[in-house]
């Protein structure tokens, strides 16, 4: 019992740490989630009708079972729901990331599905726990796939198709487009 309250708190320690990174590069309207399946900060967002769209996410997620721990990876993900109205501009939002991330990813896409009934294509940049040698190892490692989402701000920014009119944060601000939020981090 106690190797696992260890385990908790040096992974509380990290978040705490990728929350004020991440909240620098990419935006102070994080949401944090905690289950079985992940420890994140995140950022959302919706467009209209659409619901959810896309989101950033960097933490810590079982992607495999491993003895002993809660989580088997750390890294940062990009997820893209594919399913939902508007087809075909979720089609433009998974190629735009697709392409763009192509070099950032760290293994395939995969899918996910929510509770919420959602369905869509995760773009990983993850590491196994056991590959690090140690928290600040973990940390430098989120904090790289974070830049890489940061980068993506300056493509977002020019609004390439106008895919991005009208997608808000999905938590308050809620009128705080994507387009302001990547002009806001670029001019920081």
């Amino acid at each position: 019992m106690i190797e696992a309250e260890e385990i908790k708190e040096r992974r509380r320690k990290i978040i705490n740490q990728i929350r004020e990174y991440y909240t620098a590069r990419l935006g102070k309207y994080t949401h944090q989630r905690i289950s079985e399946e992940w420890h994140f900060y995140g950022l959302g967002f919706v467009r209209d009708e659409m619901q959810y769209v896309f989101g950033f996410n960097a933490g810590f997620f079982r992607k495999q079972e491993t003895p002993g721990q809660a989580y088997s990876h750390a890294g940062v993900n990009v997820l893209v729901r594919t399913n939902g109205s508007n087809p075909q501009l979720r089609t433009q939002y998974l190629k735009f990331f697709r392409h763009q991330l192509a070099g950032w990813i760290s293994g395939p896409e995969t899918t996910f599905s929510s509770f919420r009934g959602g369905v869509g294509v995760e773009f990983p940049h993850y590491r196994t726990i056991s590959s690090f040698s140690s928290d600040e190892d973990i940390i430098q490692y989120i904090k790289e796939g974070i830049d890489g989402i940061a980068e993506l701000y300056n493509v977002i920014a020019k609004n390439p198709d106008g895919i991005f009119d009208n997608v808000t944060c999905m938590i308050a601000p809620w009128d705080l487009s994507i387009i302001d939020l990547a002009k806001q981090q670029i001019e920081k």
